[in-house]
């Protein structure tokens, strides 16, 4: 920094004040909606001025920072400055409110603080407000959700990786313009959970986000789930999810009440719902083993214990599975949720189903060439019956399907049958 002009020098310390409090510092050419929390530097104001830093909350403007040297004092005329900056912004930038209610002085050295609808004088700060703790100081002012949320951490900072980092960037910036579904693709192998762990934290502590709801194919993947989510620990606190927020898979209806994140699938929900017994469900049914067991899928009147409105959140783990036909009923019960989708095989179905609102998609063939995965080897195995057919004595057991009613008889054969590769998965299955 020896070459560097004094006011570089102190823009230079102001520069990092920003970042570790968790701002995004760009130049003006480098304004973009896509990033909560940013500082704009040589913000364009009326009659031509220049701020030397104005903070952005969800796109609008919140407050503005006046740099000086490390040898000026901040005295009145840099006050008089600073205040004349927060009323002056141009039609096209939209703001918070007006003036901008949030004044900072900084020499690099020094940091003064000021909210203008209420403090007499200026603080002495020891560090830059959070995007966080801005959103606490300002009561009066009607903020929006997603301006709550602050700017992600560096790629890599805190172990993002770059297609888990426009995943959940992409995925904010499409709430915040109001879509209420959203799908993820990530190639198997690049994060799904831990992606899903990242989203439902940001939202449950910066948002009015509560209960999250995240559905399984499975219920073995479920305790996978739930293990990973009270592991996590990429949290402000640096504490693990479970230290913060009560993760819970559904076993019992009556235990959810301090659930914020109820892991299920979408199997024992419909029976929570329509008041079957979960406990008749095992671990690894699907599909018609669950239906025989709670018999006609039929529409769900209102539930008195998980209401409409119960889950503000609802992520699908492979999502291009299960959520379709009679399932779907479970979806449309919780109609106010907003739904993420993830897989990293999507489907026609899928894309249908989720607006074609594809916030990342992170393909196999990127993730090999990202080092993320491995190329596959493919591997042909023969077999004598596969490569030359083979032979059905007299006397064995075998099934027989009838084509017409798709019933199925045990029947002995009663006399040596041979048959060829050709004939496999046709007229035998072996």
């Amino acid at each position: 920094m020896g070459n560097l002009l004094p006011e570089e020098k102190a823009r230079i310390k102001i520069d990092n004040m920003l970042y570790d409090a968790g701002w995004c510092v760009v130049d003006r050419d480098g304004f973009t909606n896509s990033i909560n929390a940013l500082a704009v530097r040589e913000n364009l104001l009326k009659g031509n001025l220049e701020a030397d830093y104005i903070l952005y909350l969800d796109g609008k403007a919140i407050g503005v920072i006046e740099a000086k040297r490390s040898e000026n004092r901040l005295g009145v005329d840099v006050i008089t400055q600073a205040e004349n900056y927060s009323r002056n912004l141009p039609n096209w930038v939209q703001c918070w409110a007006k003036p901008l209610p949030f004044i900072f002085l900084s020499n690099g050295d020094d940091l003064l603080f000021k909210d203008l609808r209420g403090d007499d004088d200026y603080i002495s700060l020891r560090k830059m407000l959070t995007p966080k703790e801005i959103v606490n100081k300002s009561a009066g002012i009607v903020i929006s959700e997603y301006a709550k949320l602050p700017s992600l951490p560096p790629v890599g900072s805190k172990g993002l990786r770059e297609c888990q980092f426009e995943a959940i960037s992409n995925l904010e910036l499409s709430f915040k313009q109001g879509k209420k579904k959203a799908l993820i693709v990530l190639a198997t192998g690049a994060g799904k959970t831990f992606t899903a762990c990242t989203i439902c934290y940001r939202l449950l502590n910066y948002t009015s986000v509560k209960r999250v709801l995240f559905l399984v194919d499975r219920n073995n993947l479920g305790k996978q789930a739930e293990g990973e989510f009270k592991t996590y620990c990429l949290t402000e606190s640096g504490n693990k999810f479970s230290d913060d927020y009560v993760v819970q898979r559904l076993t019992d209806i009556n235990s959810l009440g301090r659930a914020n994140v109820v892991i299920s699938t979408i199997q024992r929900l419909f029976a929570a719902l329509t008041g079957k017994k979960i406990t008749e469900l095992d671990d690894n049914e699907e599909g018609d083993e669950v239906h025989a067991k709670l018999g006609v899928i039929s529409p769900i009147g209102e539930n008195p214990t998980i209401s409409k409105d119960y889950f503000d959140l609802i992520i699908i783990d492979e999502c291009h599975r299960s959520i379709y036909g009679d399932w779907k009923a479970v979806l449309d019960y919780f109609s106010s949720a907003k739904i993420i989708g993830l897989t990293a095989t999507p489907t026609a179905e899928s894309l249908a189903f989720f607006n074609n609102n594809r916030v990342v998609n992170y393909t196999l063939e990127k993730s090999i060439a990202d080092g993320v995965n491995v190329p596959a080897r493919v591997f042909r195995i023969k077999t004598q019956i596969t490569e030359q057919g083979g032979r059905i004595n007299t006397g064995e057991e075998i099934q027989k399907v009838s084509n017409l009613t798709n019933q199925v008889q045990t029947k002995k054969q009663f006399s040596d049958k041979e048959f060829k590769k050709s004939e496999l998965d046709r007229s035998v299955v072996v």
